[in-house]
C-alpha cells in the first residue's frame, strides 16, 4: 500500500492552498492539496516538509492531524494522512504543478478534486 501525506495549509486569510496537478498520471488537472509519497525511515510530517520545500519552495510547520483514510484507485489503494498546517517562509511557487491557488473553505467545492480529497473538502467547505 502507497502512504500519502496531504498538507492543509492556511494563510493569515484563513484561506486555504490547493495545487493543480499537472498532465499525464493519474487525476490530471484535478485540485489537490501539497504532499506526496511518504519515503522509507521518514515520517508524514517529514514527508509534507521535504514536498514542500521540492516542490512549492516553501518551509511550513506541521499541526494536527486533521484525517486519515484509505482509497481505492484502480491502479493502486493509498493510505492518506491530511495534517493542517502553516506557512513559515518563502512564497508558494509551482513548480510541478499546472497552477496554485489560495481559496477559502466556502469556494472549495467549485473545484474539481482528486477523488481521495473529496472527503476532507466536504468537512473544510462545513468549517470542521
Amino acid at each position: 500500500m502507497t502512504r500519502v501525506s496531504a498538507a492543509i495549509i492556511k494563510n493569515s486569510d484563513n484561506e486555504i492552498l490547493i495545487c493543480q496537478r499537472g498532465p499525464g498520471g493519474s487525476c490530471e488537472f484535478l485540485w489537490e492539496f501539497p504532499g506526496g509519497k511518504i519515503e522509507r525511515g521518514e515520517s508524514p510530517e517529514e514527508c509534507l516538509v521535504r514536498e514542500c520545500r521540492e516542490e512549492l519552495e516553501i518551509d511550513i510547520e506541521v499541526l494536527d492531524l486533521f484525517e486519515q483514510t484509505k482509497y481505492s484507485y484502480p491502479e493502486r489503494e493509498i493510505e492518506f494522512m491530511f495534517f493542517c498546517a502553516s506557512l513559515n517562509k518563502g512564497v508558494p511557487t509551482p513548480s510541478v504543478h499546472n497552477c496554485i491557488k489560495w481559496v477559502s473553505p466556502d469556494e472549495l467545492e467549485e473545484y474539481e478534486f482528486c477523488p481521495a480529497d473529496v472527503s476532507v473538502i466536504e468537512k473544510l467547505a462545513k468549517g470542521m
